[in-house]
């Protein structure tokens, strides 16, 4: 898992701060604290020093009890954005902060009474995954922390052994992510000229290219590659320029009253004759191709960490 030195230091600031553990390969913040085993997220979610939907995750036994999100919690503690139960866990999220001491204050605030409330309303500390009250310890599971029993902790362990030979025996279908990247580069040229055409920044449906390129090689391929990755690149390359001269091609039709395919093919020679401003053309393609890369390097990135660590699963000590 790879973070950042200063996001990896704002985590153990965190944990120092409230006495709790920090591991540094997976930049978790975890440990026990008034009788709950707890977590800390978010702190890499902000832009700069402003940290965005910091959230403290707590594993419950529910007893039949359902939390609704506390209006007079949040009136009282002005901090916190909401608190919400999802099946075993309750979650805490606070509002954005601007710096770290402000943080502090307010989980110093905030902390201690939201699980002094849990335990009022009957909660007691459980699993996440089967919610049965047991003794629980938090754990890194395909790339998410997470409380679970030990019980529990075995058969996801059993799971992601499966998961990992399953996907070590899947063979990459070639043909199929091909055409799979080609049905999807098709979805970016239509949206490249239908964002034009309505008047939007069509550099836009960049982003759009990239994503339903890669996804549908992966979809009909199997799984995505570093050769599908190259495969699909290329594809995105090619069809974003079609897409972009395409767009030209219906404007100039438009304006000549001949047909899109007449249009497209004058493209070049309106471009020599200066007719069609080449610093406007060439600018219009950079950018499109600008925002291609915006959306093909997350979601490559993406991909390659989630096969990376779908099968990586421990406990965290």
């Amino acid at each position: 898992m790879s973070v950042n030195k200063k996001i990896k230091a704002r985590y153990a600031e965190i944990a120092q701060f409230l006495g709790l553990r920090f591991n540094e390969e997976y930049c978790v913040v975890y440990g026990e604290k008034d009788g709950f085993t707890l977590r800390i997220s978010g702190l890499d979610n902000g832009r700069g020093i402003e940290y965005g939907m910091v959230c403290v995750s707590v594993g419950v036994s529910e007893n039949g009890v359902k939390l609704e999100q506390d209006k007079q919690f949040r009136k009282e503690h002005k901090g916190v954005m909401g608190i919400v139960q999802e099946k075993h866990t309750v979650r805490m999220t606070l509002k954005q902060c601007k710096n770290m001491e402000k943080l502090k204050g307010v989980l110093q605030d905030s902390l201690p009474a939201f699980l002094d409330m849990l335990k009022l309303e009957g909660f007691t500390n459980g699993c996440e995954l089967c919610g049965e009250a047991k003794e629980t310890g938090a754990a890194y599971v395909a790339g998410n922390s997470i409380c679970l029993c030990d019980e529990c902790y075995d058969k996801v362990s059993e799971n992601a052994a499966a998961y990992t030979a399953n996907e070590k025996n899947k063979k990459e279908n070639l043909v199929g992510g091909v055409v799979g990247a080609l049905v999807g580069s098709l979805l970016g040229v239509a949206s490249i000229i239908l964002l034009s055409q309505m008047g939007y920044v069509a550099a836009l449906s960049g982003v759009i290219m990239a994503v339903c390129a890669l996804k549908g090689y992966e979809l009909l391929g199997g799984k995505l590659t570093k050769k599908g990755i190259i495969i699909s690149v290329v594809i995105m390359i090619i069809m974003t320029y079609v897409g972009d001269r395409l767009d030209w091609g219906i404007m100039i039709a438009r304006e000549l009253e001949v047909d899109v395919f007449y249009g497209y093919r004058l493209v070049p020679l309106l471009l020599s004759e200066e007719i069609i401003d080449a610093t406007s053309y060439v600018g219009n393609l950079v950018l499109v191709y600008a925002f291609l890369l915006l959306g093909a390097i997350p979601t490559i990135r993406n991909a390659m960490r989630r096969d990376k660590v779908a099968g990586t699963i421990c406990k965290l000590h």
